[in-house]
């Protein structure tokens, strides 16, 4: 295992944290990139797929809003089958909202507009524009000529210098991707959990999430160690394997 799944792992959960933890950040995001301006941040409804710690979280962000239910995801490999992916959160949330018994009546029953979208800050080279849109009838193994069906996963670029215009609006996101760079630039010179813990500081002092380093920070260091410990003892004991295999 490399150590780039610890990097993948504290940069998804922090970015499921901000945005679930309070409902005026998912606001925040929702306007940016929807080009609008709610300040009902009460009307706006978490819709997750599973409650859990914050050091375990694996989902994404959903929520109810303004009619719509919003889809986010974060990614830091790039993969074009995100569209299949995104079909799937949402067939598992429409079976939470719509009870069974239900498909079988006569009367229409009306469901809330999905919009999927993707927060990139993988590798540039992966993905080096603002914004994509991945159709799912791109994987068809036949082409689907009449358009019947179609699912889209908008897939906006996150890393600096992409989507200066969403950064303005929503300074949150702003701060996560200044985060998420901090360390990186550290990772390079240091094993991931001193760059994290060296983050943490530059960032504190910089007043870069702050509130939430202020409460998290601890736990974050925590999470990266014994995941990067946990590698650490699988590569060696690969190692070893292989070493025994070589003597045999």
């Amino acid at each position: 295992m490399k150590q780039s799944s610890v990097d993948r792992q504290y940069k998804n959960n922090l970015f499921i944290y901000l945005f679930t933890k309070k409902k005026e950040y998912a606001l925040s995001l929702y306007n940016a990139v929807n080009h609008s301006s709610y300040t009902n941040e009460e009307d706006l409804q978490f819709k997750l797929l599973e409650d859990v710690l914050f050091i375990e979280m694996k989902n994404d962000v959903s929520f109810l809003f303004d009619g719509a239910l919003n889809l986010y995801e974060h990614q830091s490999t790039f993969s074009y089958n995100m569209p299949l992916r995104g079909l799937f959160y949402l067939a598992d949330l429409y079976r939470k909202l719509v009870p069974m018994d239900n498909l079988y009546h006569k009367k229409l029953i009306r469901i809330p507009t999905p919009k999927y979208m993707v927060f990139y800050n993988g590798p540039v080279e992966d993905m080096n524009v603002d914004r994509l849109e991945l159709k799912l009838s791109d994987a068809f193994q036949v082409p689907d000529e009449s358009k019947g069906f179609e699912w889209t996963a908008t897939v906006l670029n996150i890393n600096p210098g992409f989507n200066e215009t969403i950064f303005e609006k929503c300074e949150i996101l702003r701060e996560y991707a200044q985060f998420v760079e901090v360390v990186r630039r550290n990772s390079e010179t240091m094993d991931m959990h001193e760059a994290m813990v060296r983050a943490i500081g530059e960032c504190l002092k910089a007043g870069i999430l702050v509130e939430f380093l202020q409460e998290y920070g601890k736990e974050l260091e925590e999470m990266c160690w014994e995941r990067y410990d946990t590698e650490r003892i699988l590569q060696i004991q690969h190692e070893e394997a292989l070493e025994d295999a070589r003597e045999e």
